[in-house]
């Protein structure tokens, strides 16, 4: 049986110090991280009933716990609605079916196509949640060189980040980019992380790119927000871009618009 919650957890106690600890001369710790001793007293509960929770014998922490674990971790606004979302998103809890990607839903996909047709010549693009494209114009796609060439199923731009290595020289801050599309990828399929769709993704670029394996084994969460950047053109030109990413949870996707920096 899955358990997100545990691992997650686990993930980012490896990734976490005390708020208070300080380097002591020569003093070295024996640990990466905190200890589950640790975790569980700053967040004022019992060792052994962290342990639980990491070990998947306790799945159902009140709200109360969970925020006091955030706090302990250090976890920023995403990861904490994460560890919520984990929660909530256990077999035992009841919930919705997720959504399939909404890529063959032609409806959507005229509609969308709409939108980004009338933003045009500023590059946009529609993604769903497995961070396939649902709908671009002809400037969105010509950001990824190559996706145009690809059939519509296997426009991917997480995969295009992480295995085309046109984009390292597409993209000046490639690193934080690639970086936050990994992040965004578990934050967006937080409700089923072993959708069978979702697992061929991350078995591909599992096999593939050893920068997503640590990443995703990391357990990065991110939303994709709005940013500057620095696209590199064809013959070496660096301009500074801004994108904004619209959410348009009703719909299951997201809509990244690139504007001229100000």
């Amino acid at each position: 049986m899955s358990n997100a919650l545990g691992d997650f957890l686990r993930a980012r106690r490896t990734d976490a110090r005390l708020q208070t600890e300080a380097p002591r001369p020569g003093a070295r710790r024996r640990t990466t991280g905190l200890r589950r001793e640790e975790v569980a007293t700053s967040a004022g509960i019992s060792a052994d009933y962290y342990t639980r929770l990491e070990q998947g014998r306790e799945t159902h922490p009140s709200d109360a716990v969970l925020d006091a674990l955030a706090r302990a971790l250090r976890l920023d606004q995403d990861a904490t609605h994460h560890l919520h979302r984990l929660r909530d998103a256990h077999p035992g809890a009841a919930r919705p079916e997720p959504a399939d990607p909404p890529a063959a839903d032609a409806t959507l996909v005229a509609r969308m196509t709409m939108l980004v047709d009338a933003v045009r010549p500023n590059p946009a693009y529609v993604l769903d949640r497995l961070s396939t494209v649902v709908a671009a114009n002809p400037e969105g796609l010509a950001l990824h060189e190559g996706l145009a060439d690809l059939p519509p199923a296997q426009r991917n731009t997480c995969r295009s980040l992480l295995l085309d290595p046109r984009a390292r020289e597409t993209f000046v801050e490639w690193e934080e980019l690639a970086r936050g599309a990994v992040a965004h990828l578990r934050a967006a399929n937080v409700d089923d992380l072993q959708d069978p769709q979702l697992s061929a993704l991350v078995e591909e670029l599992s096999a593939q790119s050893p920068l997503f394996r640590t990443w995703w084994s990391g357990h990065l969460v991110q939303r994709r927000r709005g940013d500057i950047t620095h696209v590199r053109s064809a013959d070496g030109t660096v301009t500074a871009r801004r994108y904004e990413v619209l959410h348009l949870p009703e719909d299951g996707v997201r809509m990244t618009l690139w504007l001229p920096a100000v």
